[in-house]
């Protein structure tokens, strides 16, 4: 059996799941949770729980905003971002913090947004109403609260005859039917009685077998229970039936939750502190099963570590969130007590001791090696076992610092199976997670600001990546092979050296390099070099950049390509966030520039949006002919999401629905079998078959887009599973025309070209650096233990000439950086600073 570890003094690989464990968000708090089920998924609108910004809410429940995630196994969650805001909201007192536990609920077509807030000029809280088409928003606010609801924690049923009622807490427990409008009481609060004494908030309400279950936080002693109550009509009376939550046994003061069915099974969502023990005013959410006895009544709900639904094996196993663990022997703590959202670690101290993670999907295929995290003082040796079978045997080294160990495994069980991790022998081991083969991150980095280090992961010390990668950067711009010229005191271009000429492809490039290494300099050289030379000032192309000019700034081209504009935008809100707007350039008001003349473009003078409107993707070229189609290569849709959030051009919501639709394109561009996709297609993702050589197969423009998704995964990871079935696709494709021998060019089938598509003056098919880099870029998204080959090979490759003597320094240099750029984790989001 081969096996491998690595010691890293400083490596980015700590847990950064959105936990399929409790809780079930890791990278911010989260409390008082409705789940609702719209559409076929689950979708979760809890309370923003934050650290207070003002010294008055110090120890006190402190709530800015509203986030809504979804999920469809409830075990990945996607986060859709804030939805509502206190300042953003007409009547909410302006910085109250006080946006407490919401609802939402569905009828005739649109979704409503129930949310407690303290209104101004008014004692105590009201209840407001926000309205959206979607589930996920965008929710346009009332101007007013609900009349004659003062208190919190709304919660609305939409009965089954279309009949909606609100409840909320207000020295007790009340009620209301509510007026078709959803915005209106139709009847007069009542106060709910039969209730046991002692505080009560939070209610939820929910109908099964024509019974209505009032549920609520109780203070039964000293801190809050989850009880209940039934009764056969929404507005009662109920009879109390008792418990179905015990209080805390860690002493956490509130509990808040909501119940549901989901695909056959009942759930109880509810909150803990697991996140800040010391502070329970910071809550995070949990879920776990919820049943019902024969007559109706609850069974009582025992909270878990290990929460539900079904993990893949392919992904970090949260082994500290066990289902099961030996008497003695086992110890949870925080990995990092400094930043608690790191998550836990597990520590087996004792030989023999042990514990087990039940629902692990293996799947179909075998897996090839088991991956863990771990340290150890003194070294021991660990068994994993699968369905109670030992399929490894795992040295761990005496290493004080944390290591990542990759060990082969045997004979392991395919479908769902538990797993289960014992000390064999030696001294206490520490495991922060487990997973099988590769083992990429499942949460990205708007939510993280964390980046994986693969290089790290694979062994090379920090200070071999760091030198490497001033290595690559250097050569790109001051070495040998550069392609960057400076222009007296206060211009840059970078050139195609082989083409002679100047792209916006490649000065945008080097716009987003230059801002991901902070180097300012560069960046306004060749920002000021873009404005001079490039870009449109007046006329019908206003905004838009010539792509082509020689290197005197005369241009080849008045058209623009639509990638220019593409990453200018990006790489000035990045410049923006980074070094603000008032050292000389208004980095922002460029790229709002740039956004506002495109989208004032009517198509009259064959001139349009380069993000086609009616589409919403982005244009080959937002002029004549190339209008009317897309470039694969093209989609980042993570750009847009950046551009939702920071570009302040009143367009938010267009862009997250552009980002969305460029991962649905893709989908259907990239074949099934392959993961190749053509040059160019229709905006259907159908070939273009135009005959010609360039279009319809995978040739220099395809080489971005391994990359491209890789991107998309590190940032947004909002589409992983088919990303990561795309990666293992294209690198199975091209692993089987020989890892050190794949060609440039291919048919998007897989089969050779006809016709070869020539670079600068130079004319074969070759094993090209672009294409090595962006094949090993997009390792990080991939699950197959493959991935590390094609990593080692970028590693060890050189940048010189091939064997007919032709060196790309442009395309191949630019490619090999950023790839070296997202291996390294410093391919990254600029938030504002």
């Amino acid at each position: 059996m081969r096996h491998l570890y690595i010691c890293v003094l400083v490596l980015f690989a700590s847990a950064l799941a959105v936990y399929s464990q409790n809780p079930i968000i890791n990278y911010s708090f989260s409390a008082d949770p409705t789940a609702r089920v719209f559409d076929g998924k689950i979708y979760l609108y809890p309370s923003h729980d934050i650290e207070s910004p003002v010294a008055r809410l110090k120890d006190w429940f402190c709530m800015e905003d509203y986030h809504v995630y979804s999920s469809e196994d409830l075990v990945n969650w996607m986060d859709h971002g804030v939805i509502l805001s206190q300042n953003n909201v007409p009547w909410v007192e302006r910085d109250s913090y006080s946006m407490w536990a919401p609802d939402c609920v569905y009828k005739g077509g649109k979704y409503y947004f129930y949310f407690p807030a303290k209104a101004k000029n008014a004692k105590g809280f009201s209840v407001g109403v926000a309205v959206a088409d979607n589930p996920s928003g965008p929710f346009m606010p009332d101007w007013k609260p609900i009349s004659g609801i003062q208190g919190i924690d709304p919660c609305v049923m939409v009965d089954k005859d279309g009949s909606a009622y609100i409840y909320w807490a207000g020295n007790g427990l009340r009620m209301a039917k509510l007026k078709d409008n959803m915005r209106e009481l139709a009847s007069e609060p009542v106060l709910i009685e039969g209730l046991p004494e002692g505080f009560k908030e939070g209610p939820f309400v929910f109908e099964r077998n024509g019974k209505y279950y009032l549920t609520f936080p109780w203070v039964k002693d000293k801190t809050e229970t989850l009880a209940y109550a039934m009764g056969d009509s929404p507005m009662g009376p109920f009879d109390f039936k008792g418990i179905m939550m015990d209080e805390s046994p860690t002493g956490c003061w509130t509990n808040h939750h909501s119940v549901v069915e989901y695909k056959g099974q009942w759930y109880l969502f509810y909150h803990h502190n697991d996140f800040s023990p010391e502070a329970d005013k910071r809550r995070s959410v949990r879920i776990d099963t919820l049943c019902f006895n024969a007559d109706g009544t609850i069974r009582k709900v025992k909270p878990t570590l290990r929460g539900v639904g079904v993990t893949n094996a392919r992904m970090k196993i949260q082994i500290d969130r066990y289902s099961e663990a030996s008497k003695k022997g086992v110890g949870i703590s925080f990995v990092d007590e400094k930043n608690k959202f790191e998550g836990w670690k597990c520590e087996l101290a004792k030989v023999k001791s042990w514990v087990r993670y039940n629902q692990v999907d293996f799947g179909t295929q075998p897996v090839q090696e088991v991956k863990m995290r771990v340290k150890s003082l003194h070294g021991g040796t660990l068994k994993v076992e699968v369905a109670d079978k030992e399929v490894a045997q795992i040295k761990v080294p005496a290493c004080k610092d944390w290591c990542i160990i990759r060990e082969s495994v045997r004979d392991v069980p395919k479908g769902i199976q538990d797993v289960r991790l014992m000390l064999q022998q030696g001294g206490a081991v520490e495991i922060d997670w487990l997973g099988f083969d590769a083992v990429p991150w499942s949460a990205g980095a708007f939510e993280t600001h964390q980046y994986r280090n693969f290089f790290a992961e694979m062994g090379y010390s920090q200070a071999a990546i760091d030198a490497k990668l001033n290595e690559v950067f250097n050569e790109v711009f001051y070495g040998e092979n550069k392609v960057y010229f400076e222009v007296g005191d206060s211009m840059a271009y970078i050139s195609d050296v082989k083409n002679h000429d100047v792209r916006t492809e490649g000065m945008s490039y080097g716009m987003m390099i230059a801002v991901q290494f902070d180097r300012k300099d560069i960046f306004d050289r060749l920002w000021r070099w873009c404005k001079k030379y490039m870009q449109h000032q007046d006329g019908r192309l206003k905004g838009y950049f010539a792509w082509s000019c020689q290197t005197d700034g005369t241009r080849n081209s008045e058209g623009p390509a639509s990638d220019g504009e593409l990453y200018y935008v990006t790489s000035l809100i990045f410049a923006s966030n980074r070094w603000g707007n008032s050292s000389g350039i208004n980095y922002l008001a460029e790229a709002q520039n740039i956004l506002d003349c495109s989208m004032q473009k009517t198509g009259m003078d064959a001139v349009t949006p380069f993000i086609n409107v009616e589409q919403k993707l982005i244009t080959f070229t937002p002029t004549g002919f190339g209008a009317r189609f897309t470039d694969p290569s093209y989609h980042l849709p993570a750009f847009y999401e950046v551009w939702a959030r920071w570009a302040n051009d009143g367009r938010s919501r267009f862009w997250r629905e552009c980002a969305q639709k460029s991962r649905e394109y893709l989908h259907k561009s990239i074949h099934p079998v392959t993961g190749l996709n053509p040059d160019y297609n229709n905006y259907d993702g159908s070939l273009l078959n135009s005959g010609g050589i360039i279009g319809d197969a995978f040739r220099f423009d395809s080489w971005r887009v391994p990359m491209n998704i890789a991107l998309d995964y590190s940032w947004a990871c909002a589409d992983k599973e088919w990303q990561q079935e795309y990666g293992n696709k294209i690198q199975n494709f091209l692993y089987s025309q020989g890892l050190y021998d794949f060609k440039d060019q291919y048919n998007v089938d897989g089969s050779p070209v006809k016709e070869v598509l020539q670079a600068g003056e130079y004319k074969q098919l070759r094993h090209s650096l672009g294409l090595v880099a962006t094949s090993a870029a997009v390792s990080l998204v991939c699950t197959d233990v493959k991935c590390y080959e094609f990593v080692k090979q970028l590693w060890e490759a050189k940048h010189e000439p091939y064997e007919d003597g032709y060196l790309d320094k442009y395309y191949d240099g630019l490619l090999r950086l950023f790839a070296f750029m997202h291996l390294s984790g410093r391919y990254q989001i600029i938030f504002p600073q």
